[in-house]
């Protein structure tokens, strides 16, 4: 049985910190959010890329859930509101997704200090970046937290596209690794 050798021998192990990264569905999200500031009666709209997002039912409506950081404000705000939108960013938008996930949305007000342009959702007050592939517009179900990870599951109110959008969106395998997803087969 040398030729089975030969196969293995083509296997790198992989750390176990790092194995996510062979199962990650890469599909990057912005979570955009509307929620108080804490110490304010101020209203703030914000936004986080996250890369772990799926679906999980589909009859008789889309249901998505996320993992989102139970530190970062999108996720007090999803608590707060019970309501939220992913939005599908492109691939030309790299740039913005960087910054969004650069800074904290408790701090500042990323829409207005990174100068984003942005129009609201159909059916809530929350604000969405302008040139998106798609968005889903999600009423909270329920929230199981984990570590400092709060898994977020949402049932879809309302979703937009423009045509084809899967070919545009951006997916994100591990740091410094993001692809655009290649032709239909």
């Amino acid at each position: 049985m040398p030729e089975q050798k030969t196969i293995l021998t083509q296997y790198q192990e992989v750390p176990a910190n790092q194995a996510y990264s062979l199962q990650n569905p890469g599909g990057l999200i912005l979570l955009c959010t509307r929620g108080s500031i804490p110490g304010s009666s101020t209203i703030r709209y914000d936004l986080a890329p996250l890369a772990w997002c799926t679906p999980y039912e589909y009859e008789p409506v889309s249901k998505i859930l996320l993992v989102c950081d139970t530190s970062h404000k999108t996720y007090r705000d999803v608590q707060e509101t019970r309501e939220f939108v992913i939005a599908l960013p492109t691939y030309n938008m790299l740039s913005l997704i960087e910054r969004t996930g650069s800074v904290s949305g408790f701090e500042v007000d990323k829409f207005q200090s990174l100068e984003i342009p942005r129009f609201n959702a159909r059916s809530m007050d929350i604000a969405i970046p302008e040139g998106v592939a798609a968005w889903l517009e999600c009423k909270l179900e329920r929230i199981v937290t984990e570590g400092t990870s709060g898994i977020v599951f949402g049932a879809v109110v309302k979703a937009f596209a423009v045509p084809e959008s899967w070919k545009l969106r951006i997916h994100y395998l591990e740091e410094s690794i993001m692809y655009k997803p290649g032709d239909r087969i």
